[in-house]
C-alpha cells in the first residue's frame, strides 16, 4: 500500500493542491477510541485519485498544519467516507468542521439495498460484495494510543484508498436505479445528526430518582395485586400443579404464566397482548399480569438503564442515532432508545434544558395522514386539511354522525386510532386490538368493523389506493422523493402501504434537520434530538422566539418540498421540559 506520512507544511500544501485539482477526497480517521466526547484522533488518511494515500499522525504534526487541516475540509470537493457520523464527531470535537458535499459508502450502500438486506453494511462487508475482495480488519482494534507501527499506517491507508473504488460504483448503482436524490438527502442530512449526538440533551437526575422510586412501589404492589389474584384463583382449581406453591410462579415467564392462567380456565393461547387485551375487564387476574408487565417493561428499560447512559464528562445523555434505521428509512435511535420514552408526563418531564436555556420542540401535525392524503387524492382528506380542518375530530363526526363541534375528546381519540389504523389496511380486530393498546380506546369486535365500515366509504381515495395495490403484483414502490423498497416476493399489503408514507415522512423530517443546521450554526442554538416526528433545539432564553420561528419555518419549507396539494403544519412551542410540548 503507497503512502505519505505528512510532516511538513509543504507537504500539505501539496495534498491541498491535489484534491482542489481533483474534485475529491476520500477520508479515514483511526482514533484511540469509539467515544468522541473523551478519545482522541491519532491519524486521519486522505485519498486522492492517482496518488499516494497521505496519512496526518495528529500527535506529532507542528500546530500550523491544523489551520491547513480545516481549509481543506472546508473546500467545496466531494468528500467521501464510509459510516460519516463516527469521523465526523471526532473531527468536530478538534475544532474542524467539515463541509459537504458529502459521500457516505454506508449510507449509499443501505440506499441501495432497498429495504432487502437490514445488515452487513461495514466497509470490510462492502468491499467482499461489491470489489470481490477481503478487506483485513485484524487491526481496526489496535492499539492508536502509542507509536503506530508501518502495519497500522498500512491498514489506515487502506480503509481511505478503497472509498476512491468504491465511489464510483455506488454512484453508478445510484443513478441507474435512481436512487440519487434519496442518497443526497442522507449525505446532506449528516451534519444535523453529528450535533444531535454531540450535543446530547439533558436529564434531571432528581425527578429521575423520584420516579424510579415510584415506580418500584408499583411494582411491588403490582406483584402484590397478581400473587393474590393467582393465589385466590388457583386455590379454587382442583388439582392444581401449583397449589400451595405459589412462590415457585415466575412471573416473567410466558411459559408458566400461560399455565397458570390456562389451569385458572382463562381461554388463551398464549400470553401476548394481542391476546391478553381483550380479556382483562372480564378477568381480574389479566388486568393484574399487564399491569405488572408494563411497570417492569418500564423499570428494566428506562428506569434503571437510563442514567447508566449520562456521560461523565458532559453530564447529558448523548443517545445513537441511525439515519436508516428501518426499511422504510426512519430514524431509529439507541444507547438509549428515545423514541421508546413514554408520553406520561411524569416521564418527559424529566428531559430538561441547560441552565438559562429552553427546550424548542417541532412537532409535525399529521404528516403520515397528510403525505396519504397527497399520494391518494382522497378529495375529503385532501380538502379536510387545506381548510385546516382537524381530521381527527372530522374522522370522528363521519363515524358518529356527530357535527364536529359535537365530537368528544374520548370520540376524538377512538378516530385517532382508526385513522391510523386503517391507514395501513388493518382488519377490524387488529383495528381493536390497536386501538386498546395504543391509545387506551375500547371498541368491540363489531364497532371496529362499523367504522372500519363508514371510513372508507368517507375517504374513496384512501379505499381506491389501498384496492389496487393489494390487486396488484407490485414487488416495489418508492417514497414522493423516489426511496425505493423492495421484497423478494408479493409484499404483505400492510408493508405496501406503509412504505410509501412513512418513508416520504421520513424523508421530509430529514430535509428539515439538513436545512437546519446550516441556519443554526454560530447562533448557539443547538439541534439535540429527534424523535417520530418531533425536533427538539435547546435555545439560550434569549434566542427562543428566533428558534421557534426558524424551526417552524424550516419544517414546514421542508414538508411542501414534497406534498404539493396538501399544505402541512408544524406545532412549535416553547418549553421548560420536554412533557410542555
Amino acid at each position: 500500500m503507497d503512502f505519505q506520512l505528512i510532516t511538513s507544511d509543504y507537504e500539505f500544501k501539496s495534498l491541498l493542491s491535489s484534491v482542489h485539482e481533483k474534485g475529491l477526497v476520500a477520508i479515514d480517521t483511526e482514533t484511540t477510541g469509539l467515544d468522541p466526547l473523551k478519545e482522541r484522533i491519532r491519524l486521519i488518511q486522505m485519498a486522492v485519485p492517482g496518488e499516494p494515500v497521505r496519512i496526518i499522525d495528529t500527535w506529532s504534526i507542528s500546530e500550523t498544519i491544523w489551520p491547513k487541516i480545516s481549509q481543506l475540509f472546508s473546500l467545496p470537493v466531494t468528500k467521501i467516507f464510509h459510516n460519516a457520523q463516527f469521523d465526523l464527531k471526532f473531527l468536530s470535537r478538534v475544532g474542524i468542521p467539515v463541509h459537504g458535499p458529502f459521500f457516505d459508502t454506508m449510507l449509499a450502500y443501505q440506499v441501495l439495498s432497498t429495504g432487502l438486506k437490514t445488515n452487513g453494511f461495514k466497509l470490510s462487508d462492502l468491499v467482499k460484495n461489491e470489489l470481490g475482495e477481503d478487506l483485513p480488519k485484524e487491526l481496526q482494534v489496535s492499539d492508536f494510543g502509542k507509536e503506530v507501527s508501518r502495519e497500522q499506517l498500512e491498514y489506515a491507508a487502506r480503509d481511505a484508498q478503497v472509498l476512491l473504488r468504491l465511489y464510483p460504483r455506488l454512484t453508478e448503482q445510484l443513478q441507474k436505479y435512481d436512487l440519487q436524490n434519496t442518497a443526497d438527502l442522507e449525505f446532506a442530512c449528516l451534519p444535523a445528526v453529528v450535533e444531535m449526538e454531540l450535543s446530547g440533551i439533558l436529564i434531571d437526575t432528581v425527578k429521575w430518582d423520584k420516579l424510579s422510586r415510584k415506580l418500584e412501589e408499583q411494582r411491588v404492589q403490582a406483584i402484590r395485586g397478581l400473587t393474590e389474584r393467582i393465589e385466590v384463583g388457583l386455590r379454587r382449581t382442583p388439582g392444581s400443579l401449583f397449589s400451595g406453591d405459589f412462590s415457585a410462579i415466575n412471573f416473567d415467564s410466558p411459559k408458566q404464566m400461560l399455565e397458570v392462567l390456562q389451569t385458572l380456565g382463562l381461554p388463551v393461547k398464549n400470553t401476548s397482548s394481542d391476546e391478553l387485551s381483550p380479556l382483562e375487564e372480564k378477568y381480574p387476574v389479566v388486568r393484574a399480569l399487564i399491569d405488572y408487565r408494563k411497570v417492569t417493561k418500564v423499570i428494566q428499560s428506562f428506569s434503571n438503564s437510563l442514567p447508566k447512559h449520562i456521560h461523565p464528562l458532559t453530564g447529558r445523555i448523548h443517545p445513537d442515532y441511525w439515519q436508516i434505521g428501518t426499511v422504510t428509512g426512519r430514524f431509529s435511535c439507541k444507547n438509549p432508545n428515545l423514541q421508546q420514552i413514554p408520553r406520561d408526563q411524569e416521564f418527559r418531564e424529566c428531559f430538561v434544558p441547560a441552565p438559562r436555556h429552553q427546550l424548542v420542540i417541532g412537532d409535525y401535525s399529521q404528516i403520515e395522514l397528510r403525505v396519504a392524503a397527497e399520494m391518494t387524492h382522497d378529495p375529503l382528506m385532501t380538502d379536510a386539511f387545506r381548510q385546516g380542518k382537524d381530521i381527527h375530530r372530522l374522522t370522528a363526526s363521519l363515524l358518529t354522525g356527530k357535527r364536529m363541534e359535537e365530537v368528544t375528546k374520548e370520540e376524538r381519540q377512538a378516530a385517532k386510532a382508526v385513522n391510523f389504523g386503517l391507514l395501513y389496511a388493518m382488519g377490524a380486530r387488529g383495528l381493536a386490538l390497536y386501538a386498546q393498546n395504543s391509545y387506551g380506546v375500547k371498541m368491540t369486535d363489531q364497532q371496529a368493523y362499523e367504522f372500519r365500515k363508514k371510513f372508507f366509504e368517507s375517504y374513496p381515495g384512501i379505499s381506491s389506493w389501498q384496492q389496487g395495490l393489494n390487486s396488484s403484483s407490485v414487488q416495489e414502490i418508492r417514497t414522493l422523493n423516489g426511496r425505493l423498497r423492495k421484497w423478494p416476493g408479493k409484499p404483505p399489503l400492510t408493508e405496501l402501504l406503509n412504505a410509501p408514507v412513512q418513508g416520504t415522512a421520513a424523508e421530509i423530517m430529514k430535509q428539515a434537520l439538513a436545512w437546519l443546521f446550516p441556519l443554526l450554526q454560530g447562533t448557539s442554538i443547538h439541534i439535540i434530538g429527534t424523535i417520530h416526528d418531533e425536533i427538539l433545539l435547546e435555545s439560550p432564553e434569549t434566542r427562543v422566539g428566533e428558534a421557534a420561528q426558524i424551526l417552524k419555518e424550516t419544517m414546514i419549507r421542508a414538508g411542501q418540498k414534497f406534498l404539493s396539494t396538501v399544505p402541512v403544519d408544524a406545532e412549535v412551542v416553547i418549553a421548560s421540559n420536554w412533557s410542555e410540548k
